[in-house]
Parts: C-alpha cells; sequence; structure tokens
C-alpha cells in the first residue's frame, strides 16, 4: 500500500500518516509513534496532508486528524494523479505533432479525412488499433448495404478484433439489418460483439479503448460524405464514452 500511494504522489511520511490515518483518528503524537515519523516532522507531514484536502483535523485540543470517507479521499487521491497524467500526455502529443507538422509529416494523434479514400484507412484505425472495447454510436443514415467492398474489408477487421478478444457494443438503428457477417458473429460471441437498437441521428461515432476517437460525418444521401475525424485524446473520449452509456442503459 504504501508504494501504491507514493505512485499517487504522496511522499514517504505522508504515506505512512495518510495509511494509518485511513484506520482510524489519531493525534500528533500517536501519528508520529505509531506511523514511525519523527516528531520534528509530523507536524509538517500532517498539515501538508490537511492542506491537499485529503485529511480533516478535529477542533479540540490535542487535534486530532482523521480521513472522513477512505474510498472518497483515495478517490481524490486517483483523480489528482490523472489530472497530471493527462497534462503529460498533451504536453507530449502536442510536442510530437509540433515536429512532425514542421517536418511536414501527417500525425496519428489527429487525423481529418476529407475523401472517401481518407475514410476508407482512416476508420479502419478503430478495428486494427482497439486492444480491449470499441463502442459505437451507428446513426440512422448508416446503409449497411452501400459500398459493400469497403464495409467487408472494415467486417473482416471487426471479426479479427473480435478473435483476439475486443469486446464491442454497438447501438445500430432499429429498422437496420446487420450484414450477415456481423449477425453470425454477435450469435457466435454475443459476450464480445453486442448489438442494441436505438433511432439516432447522432454522428456515426467509435469510442476505442476509452481513449481514441473516430467521428464519422454521414447524410441521408449516401453521395454526400462530410468526411472522418480520428482523435487520440482521453477527456474527448471520456465525454463520449458517457453519452454511449447513457444510450445503451436506455435503449433495447
Amino acid at each position: 500500500m504504501l508504494d501504491k500511494l507514493k505512485e499517487l504522489g504522496l511522499s514517504h511520511y505522508e504515506s505512512l500518516a495518510f495509511t494509518e490515518l485511513l484506520s482510524e483518528r489519531l493525534t500528533f503524537k500517536q501519528i508520529s509513534r505509531k506511523a514511525k515519523i519523527p516528531a520534528g516532522k509530523v507536524y509538517s507531514v500532517v498539515n501538508s496532508l490537511h492542506s491537499r484536502g485529503l485529511i480533516s483535523l478535529s477542533e479540540n485540543r490535542p487535534k486530532q486528524a482523521f480521513v472522513h470517507n477512505a474510498s472518497e479521499t483515495v478517490r481524490k487521491l486517483i483523480k489528482q494523479k490523472q489530472v497530471e497524467h493527462e497534462a503529460l500526455i498533451t504536453t507530449l502529443r502536442t510536442y510530437a505533432t509540433e515536429i512532425d507538422a514542421s517536418k511536414a509529416q501527417p500525425t496519428k494523434f489527429f487525423q481529418l479525412g476529407t475523401t472517401l479514400d481518407d475514410n476508407k484507412s482512416i476508420q479502419s484505425r478503430t478495428f486494427i488499433e482497439a486492444e480491449r472495447e470499441v463502442c459505437q454510436i451507428i446513426n440512422i443514415h448508416h446503409k449497411p448495404h452501400s459500398n459493400r467492398k469497403s464495409k467487408t474489408i472494415w467486417e473482416q477487421e471487426i471479426e479479427k478484433a473480435v478473435g483476439r478478444g475486443v469486446r464491442f457494443r454497438s447501438i445500430y438503428p432499429i429498422d437496420c439489418k446487420l450484414p450477415n457477417s456481423l449477425a453470425e458473429l454477435n450469435k457466435k460471441h454475443p459476450a464480445l460483439f453486442a448489438v442494441k437498437r436505438l433511432d439516432t441521428d447522432f454522428c456515426r461515432c467509435d469510442i476505442i479503448d476509452g481513449k481514441k476517437t473516430l467521428i464519422k460525418l454521414i447524410h441521408q444521401d449516401a453521395t454526400h460524405h462530410g468526411g472522418v475525424i480520428f482523435v487520440e485524446n482521453e477527456r474527448f473520449a471520456s465525454n463520449l464514452q458517457e453519452l454511449f452509456e447513457q444510450f445503451w442503459q436506455n435503449v433495447r
């Protein structure tokens, strides 16, 4: 536990004190004794934990330190670490993207496609790069029987992804007939290729592993191709994942 708390950003002495305070209320002297923290350091350690909102201090004397709720407090620690982690990732992505741009090279963190050929290459990333789960929202303008050549390729990639253990949850329009290969996949592996039905005009959306997102802009007229966007950004994916889960819980 001590090492895990250090990974979440606590110092050695903060981790020792916090571990004890998760279980019981303690005075400064008791913290020093139980956590084996030198008496000269215990005040600064406790004040540091208090300033970060991880512990509370009583009004009575001698003051006692305590944790109101262990799970909520640890959740706060995790959230702080996630914010730091996201900031680091964003900085690195921006840095790499700027280098690619200076060399007139494309970046993998953001791709914008405006042609049907772009659509084919970019959309395939959903199925090829997925490692754990893909959550799809297919809108009412989806036409499963058009462009069968390219769709067959994507369906084969979905089968390959399921074969390596990737889970697909897909929301299809109510009257949209699944292609035969996907219908068969749903029958054979319902836990890995699950389908629910909902008529929505929300844009076609794939959320990949909770960190990558493909947005496909399509129109009732299949000849009008708006374009495709592929974004690698955890916050953006999280926002769309939340929307997907709302759909998933409220459809048949």
